[in-house]
């Protein structure tokens, strides 16, 4: 998808808040809304936040730590989901005369603290699939995605033990795959796979000056900054012409930013 910056006008930030006893629908076009969306592509859940000016005290009150948020944005004709998870923390604080609500969250469920109370075994010659599959059942978590590179197979079994979510990325992690967040949906496939997002950047579709190449551990690729796109995600496959990136590169991780006149997509691709 190509689409011109003659169309990236008209900001459009939308934020859905539910829980048990209480739903919102809060609009930029109501409150001045700011935030900070953070992705990447390791199993641990990304925390991001919301601010939102103004709000009634009424509506404060309802909005509680684990309610359920989708953050989206983007231009009158082109937006969509940033990112969705649970509230971790709520803050109202005053700023001269805003009363501005910070909310945090984390994308997806965190599950560090879900354990089994006792050892599950699983009995020798075990393929890898059917013990993720019953993991992620414990979990009760919807998978967006799953792959495995190879379905490596238990000779001796398996035993779980402990926390569930680290016995998950262990047997991901020796099928030579990886588990990762992506718009608060768990994918598990290979860290070299992503998912096409047709779109191409370039100064005509929003982006900000050249990319600058970077180097981190054993990973090489670019940083490039644009006009906020939220099809640019974690393990997005979007396709680069510039000056000093060209061709197709997946999104390793990066952040979405609203801040003021702020309005932009960070990413480091590989």
């Amino acid at each position: 998808m190509k689409m011109t910056t003659k169309l990236l006008f008209g900001r459009v930030i939308k934020v859905h808040i539910e829980s048990s006893k209480y739903k919102t629908d809060i609009s930029g076009d109501d409150l001045h809304i700011e935030f900070e969306v953070n992705f990447d592509d390791d199993e641990k859940p990304n925390q991001s936040t919301i601010s939102i000016y103004n709000l009634s005290k009424t509506s404060i009150s309802r909005i509680t730590k684990d309610s359920s948020v989708i953050l989206q944005a983007g231009y009158r004709s082109d937006y969509g989901v940033l990112v969705q998870g649970k509230i971790s923390n709520v803050v109202t604080n005053r700023n001269g005369v805003d009363k501005i609500t910070t909310i945090t969250l984390l994308e997806g469920q965190d599950y560090t603290s879900e354990k089994t109370p006792k050892a599950i075994t699983f009995k020798k010659g075990t393929k890898a699939e059917v013990i993720i599959k019953k993991l992620v059942k414990l979990l009760g978590v919807s998978l967006a995605e799953f792959k495995l590179p190879k379905n490596v197979v238990y000779k001796k079994g398996y035993s779980v033990t402990g926390q569930i979510e680290n016995n998950l990325v262990e047997v991901v992690k020796d099928c030579g795959a990886a588990l990762y967040w992506r718009r608060g949906k768990m994918v598990i496939r290979s860290i070299t796979e992503g998912t096409d997002e047709n779109f191409l950047l370039e100064e005509s579709t929003g982006l900000i000056d050249s990319p600058e190449t970077f180097e981190e551990d054993d990973t090489k690729g670019y940083t490039a900054k644009c006009l906020l796109q939220h099809r640019i995600t974690t393990a997005s496959i979007i396709e680069i012409r510039s000056k000093t990136a060209n061709g197709k590169y997946r999104a390793k991780k990066g952040k979405h930013v609203c801040n003021g006149s702020d309005f932009y997509t960070e990413v480091d691709v590989v």
